[in-house]
């Protein structure tokens, strides 16, 4: 962590002020979140890469408590606390520093400024391109030239999954190896290997005649079957729970394990979806022939095309957008696209976001609702943006 001349205070908080500007001539409000929140707030949702970064500490309430390592999660605990006040879409900016245990490149700091924008409400491809096109105007009123936007989408990824028929537990596993996928067919064993180890592809062996017996049935013929078979052979052995409890239980377990083959088809699917990047347009036709071969449901690549068509006419954009679907954000709240903007400057992304529907459930909503947004390293703005020395 650094201490700043006010010379370089002086700039830093120039460029804060004129991106605030901008940000808020697009209605996002600004929002100032605690820097410290409970520990529990940033790990629902954040994924193992985040969680290993946080600062975190039991305060003098044998609390336990973090410093930020980012802002939205802080925004929804925000608007989850007054959503009875608050009318659907709010769109809400933030700029402050963050905390996280980073060592992984020089540049690396433990503490940094992130700005960003959240648009909360909002479902429809008008809101994903409104901010795209937001990120964009920030790097060129931080006068940031030469950068790339690398885009993919999670409801594509899920959609052939989905066809597959990968359990839930075995989808996370696929979507965590990602950034091994994309280099080939040829990491599949030794990802599958993994897979074994964690009980995704193989049952006990008192379990495998329950696995047969139930296999091609719909859930309501297997819980059939099951009740049956627990009559026959535990009736005895329920304990306090009902029959059909125990019967819930177990299809669950046994829907919950994938059967080799299952993975190994939706690794190779998400393998090759996971090795397509470049020129939009030309990326876009292998990701069909990708969906069109798992026969997913097409809505999902549908939606992604016409997104493209909205994004791709921003002069703001222009030649600066690829498809990268070996793109896998470090926060595990994210669905639909997710996106990476970065400079060869720069060791590590200046920054990126993505939709994230599912956060405010994982937080305790009994509703999905709609939110995405993103933010930037503000230092890192201002290291590969012209005319700023700091």
């Amino acid at each position: 962590m650094k201490d700043l001349s006010q010379d370089a205070w002086r700039t830093k908080r120039d460029l804060q002020d004129r991106l605030g500007e901008l940000i808020g001539s697009f209605g996002y409000r600004h929002l100032e979140t605690p820097i410290l929140e409970p520990t529990d707030l940033f790990l629902r949702k954040s994924g193992g890469a985040l969680a290993s970064k946080i600062y975190s500490f039991t305060d003098p309430g044998s609390n336990s408590v973090s410093l930020r390592p980012e802002f939205t999660s802080s925004i929804m605990r925000h608007y989850l606390e007054c959503a009875d006040a608050t009318q659907l879409p709010v769109r809400w900016q933030y700029s402050g520093p963050v905390f996280r245990y980073e060592v992984s490149h020089p540049e690396a700091n433990g503490q940094f400024t992130q700005i960003g924008a959240e648009l909360l409400g909002s479902s429809g491809i008008t809101a994903d391109a409104e901010v795209l096109g937001l990120a964009a105007q920030v790097l060129s009123k931080a006068e940031v030239t030469d950068w790339r936007l690398q885009l993919a989408d999670l409801d594509v990824l899920n959609s052939v999954l989905d066809a597959v028929g990968v359990s839930e537990r075995a989808r996370n596993f696929i979507i965590d190896n990602v950034p091994k996928l994309k280099q080939g067919h040829q990491v599949i064993p030794q990802v599958l290997e993994e897979a074994h180890r964690l009980h995704l592809t193989e049952q006990y062996a008192n379990e495998d005649y329950l696995v047969e017996a139930v296999q091609g049935l719909d859930d309501s013929q297997a819980r059939v079957v099951l009740r049956g078979l627990l009559k026959w052979n535990a009736a005895d052995q329920l304990g306090q729970r009902s029959a059909e409890e125990v019967v819930d239980r177990l299809l669950r377990k046994l829907r919950g394990s994938d059967e080799g083959r299952t993975l190994e088809r939706g690794l190779e699917l998400a393998s090759d979806l996971a090795a397509i990047r470049g020129e939009p347009k030309e990326a876009l036709a292998g990701v069909e022939a990708v969906v069109r071969e798992s026969g997913a449901k097409p809505e999902a690549f549908e939606r992604l095309s016409q997104l493209l068509t909205l994004v791709l006419s921003d002069p703001t954009i222009g030649d600066h957008l690829e498809l990268d679907f070996g793109l896998v954000r470090g926060l595990a709240y994210y669905n639909g696209i997710v996106f990476e903007v970065t400079h060869s400057s720069w060791p590590e992304s200046l920054g990126g976001g993505g939709r994230y529907d599912g956060l405010a459930k994982a937080l305790g909503s009994r509703d999905i609702v709609p939110a995405l947004g993103f933010a930037y390293n503000l230092e890192a703005l201002l290291t590969v943006g012209k005319g700023w020395t700091v």
